[in-house]
């Protein structure tokens, strides 16, 4: 039995890039940041180049920014090829097979740049603050 499954969480180091492919499909890359914390003292950092296709390359290529923090769920391939010196060179890479974001980064920032100049928000007044909802105490109940 073989078995090939890479789950990473960390953080994208850069905007992914897209390119086509040499059989026409969209291909992005880009690389992710993951720590290891073996102590307070002793930390380091990995970095994974992360490779996606079809769906997954749409998603990454038009949702996806430097910083956000994401879930990758996918394969190693190593990747083999000789540089123009020559010298045979190889990679690993993750092949994901899924590609999910954990945390709501920019969200608010994204949605007020998509309401028009027509659109204002909604301004909050002291006057539209329900005095009699709040506790007398101010204590926090947990």
């Amino acid at each position: 039995m073989n078995y090939n499954k890479v789950i990473l969480i960390g953080r994208i180091t850069q905007d992914p890039q897209m390119r086509m492919g040499n059989s026409g499909n969209e291909v992005v890359t880009f690389n992710i940041a993951v720590n290891r914390n073996y102590s307070k003292e002793d930390k380091q950092t990995d970095f994974f180049r992360i490779v996606c296709f079809g769906k997954n390359a749409e998603f990454v290529a038009s949702y996806i920014k430097k910083g956000r923090l994401l879930l990758v769920d996918g394969s190693l391939r190593n990747n083999s090829w000789t540089d123009k010196e020559g010298k045979q060179r190889v990679t690993t890479e993750i092949m994901a097979s899924k590609i999910q974001p954990l945390d709501k980064k920019n969200s608010i920032a994204e949605e007020t740049q998509n309401i028009s100049s027509e659109d204002q928000l909604p301004s909050l007044d002291e006057g539209d603050i329900d005095s009699s909802s709040q506790d007398e105490d101010n204590d926090i109940p947990f």
